[in-house]
């Protein structure tokens, strides 16, 4: 697993010292309670409970008896924790109490079944606090409590069929209804719950339940915290957030959200429980779940000092696959991407269970059609995901939501045009899925508005066969357009472009367009420019081109098709341009970038 993903949790446990209270924190173990009560009690999710807890003895003795229960099982669930290697971590990011750790690869770290012990205790939990639940009827720990540990065993349609009988509070019962459907990765139906779960709240709570907090940067955090709480400008900072955050447009809804939602009832059930980590929970705790969420396992490990002197520590995972879906910034940058689903500093992370999403290799360009864009797409899947039937889907999207969409069966080529009437997309995407089962890759970036005269480039595929006719029309092209932006030094390519701006036929040479193609070497950085300006360095920019003179021939849309032959440049990435010159449209360059590799390696 990349960097992005080396992160532990850990938490010492001689930290409370004076004398060693610093980044990662933690409490003592507390002294083995008494042990709960058998497994053999009577379990039932009772259908009756009412909205009001009598406050009865016999009410006060059961839930004394249900919180001494729930101690003791995170205690023996604590003492069975697998034992890891000698560590000597070094605390990249300090939360509270605890300390984000890079270097603990956590591809190399595989969940471990649990000891018969925790299950069985585990089992015994269940049965106490259902028993309890029969004299506190209505209680909303309680309620939360059974649901939470059914969906640790296993028991998740218990726990549904639990809440479907649950008659208190409206909006706690369908949180954590979709906290259930969340974690078993019914998404649509999780949306659906925390939607009735947030109408049922006051402004007040909904406010804090939706709002972002932890999981954006520090800049973006400081500008909407400065809105009011609930305000116009406050949610639609969300709306955009989350819709950018999708991890996939193709599935309906925004699961990414709904994730959120169930980490925010994690951190409810556990704000007055004990917990797997043996220490009061704190703000530390709610913020490393909402960035984080809920470990997939927990792990002991001595820290090793100079000297002999070791220290016991406690390592939280998260799951194998986790991923950065939520975007960087609220608006495209110069052209840059919002999203890197593998940043090393991602400040929140996710495993869905469509499990991990793959870089889907592609060409995205745009072209003119009855004075809108329309733009088309071609990918390949990748070979590190397994082969299956394909869904797929181009979208035009801007800051606020989707604006067009034309989804696809298998790997063709899609094409869409903006819709009338509504500003221009800001951003496009490029998703394919498995129909069943997991597998997942797509690609997103800014669209740019191109030249109104010229479109963008197109390459196709020449392939092996004998001389054909050459693409003249997009719907030619776009049946031949490579799935990808690699090629081979020495190979040959076609490139395929739209010129718009012939007023009238003129085949003048004296009118005839002046076609450059040009390809350069990127990746230059500020300091190798520097030298080569001041002649310190020899500019040895691998580039190569060629000019031709073109006759425009109408008013319509004019496709152009070119073969290129690139010369044998060294691997890396290039930079493709297109420059027309018209004697009455002045100049108009259009680019795209090519990866050159070598020669066993050109499949993506």
């Amino acid at each position: 697993m990349g960097s992005g993903r080396n992160i532990g949790i850990r938490v010492s446990r001689t930290a409370l010292a004076p004398s060693l209270a610093a980044i990662a924190l933690s409490a003592p173990v507390p002294a083995t309670p008494a042990p709960a009560p058998s497994a053999s009690v009577a379990i039932r999710a009772d259908a009756a409970q009412s909205r009001e807890s009598p406050a009865s003895p016999d009410a006060e003795a059961a839930m004394r008896m249900a919180r001494d229960a729930q101690r003791a099982f995170e205690h023996v669930r604590r003492r069975n924790f697998p034992r890891g290697p000698l560590v000597n971590p070094k605390c990249g990011e300090g939360i509270g109490r605890f300390c984000l750790v890079d270097g603990w690869d956590d591809d190399d770290w595989d969940p471990v079944p649990e000891e018969q012990e925790v299950v069985d205790e585990r089992h015994a939990l269940i049965a106490v606090l259902d028993s309890a639940a029969r004299i506190t009827l209505g209680d909303e720990w309680m309620t939360g409590q059974r649901v939470a540990y059914r969906l640790e065993a296993g028991r998740a349609e218990e726990a549904l069929a639990l809440l479907e009988a649950c008659r208190m509070e409206s909006a706690w019962c369908a949180g954590l209804a979709g906290f259930v459907l969340q974690e078993k990765g019914r998404y649509a139906e999780a949306e659906m719950a925390f939607e009735r779960a947030l109408d049922g709240m006051t402004e007040e709570k909904r406010c804090r339940w939706t709002a972002l907090g932890p999981v954006l940067d520090r800049r973006t955090r400081g500008r909407y915290e400065r809105f009011a709480c609930g305000s116009p400008p406050q949610r639609a900072v969300e709306r955009s957030f989350w819709h950018l955050s999708d991890p996939l447009w193709l599935v309906p809804g925004l699961e990414r959200r709904s994730e959120h939602l169930a980490r925010r009832v994690r951190a409810a059930l556990q704000a007055d429980a004990a917990s797997p980590w043996g220490m009061r929970w704190g703000d530390d705790l709610t913020e490393i779940t909402l960035r984080f969420g809920w470990p997939a396992g927990w792990e002991r490990a001595r820290r090793r000092f100079v000297g002999s002197r070791t220290d016991e520590i406690v390592w939280s995972h998260r799951l194998p696959g986790a991923q950065r879906f939520t975007v960087s910034r609220l608006g495209p940058a110069d052209n840059e991407p919002l999203w890197d689903l593998d940043e090393p500093e991602g400040r929140t992370s996710w495993a869905p269970a469509f499990g991990e999403i793959a870089h889907l290799p592609h060409q995205v360009a745009g072209f003119r059609r009855d004075g809108r864009r329309r733009v088309v797409a071609a990918f390949t899947w990748p070979d590190s995901l397994p082969s299956c039937d394909l869904e797929s889907g181009l979208f035009l999207a801007d800051a606020h939501g989707v604006t067009a969409t034309r989804t696809g069966r298998g790997d063709g080529p899609l094409a869409v045009a903006e819709p009338r009437g509504l500003a221009p997309a800001t951003l496009v995407g490029v998703e394919a899925r498995c129909d069943e089962g997991p597998g997942a890759a797509r690609a997103r970036m800014p669209l740019t508005a191109g030249h109104p005269v010229l479109s963008d480039i197109l390459l196709l595929d020449v392939g092996d066969a004998s001389p054909s006719t050459p693409p003249s029309t997009l719907a030619e092209a776009l049946a031949r357009a490579r799935g990808h932006r690699t090629a081979r030094a020495g190979e040959t390519l076609a490139v395929y472009w739209e010129w718009y701006g012939s007023d009238a036929p003129d085949p003048a040479p004296a009118a005839a367009l002046q076609v450059t193609l040009s390809l350069a070497r990127e990746g230059k950085g500020f300091w190798r420019r520097a030298l080569e300006w001041s002649g310190l360095a020899r500019n040895d920019t691998k580039q190569a081109g060629i000019r031709w003179l073109e006759a425009t021939t109408g008013p319509a849309a004019e496709g152009r098709t070119v073969e290129l032959r690139l010369p044998m440049l060294d691997e890396g990435r290039y930079r493709l341009t297109l420059q027309v010159v018209s004697p009455t449209r002045g100049t108009a360059a259009s680019s795209a970038g090519i990866e050159i590799v070598a020669e066993q390696g050109a499949d993506p």
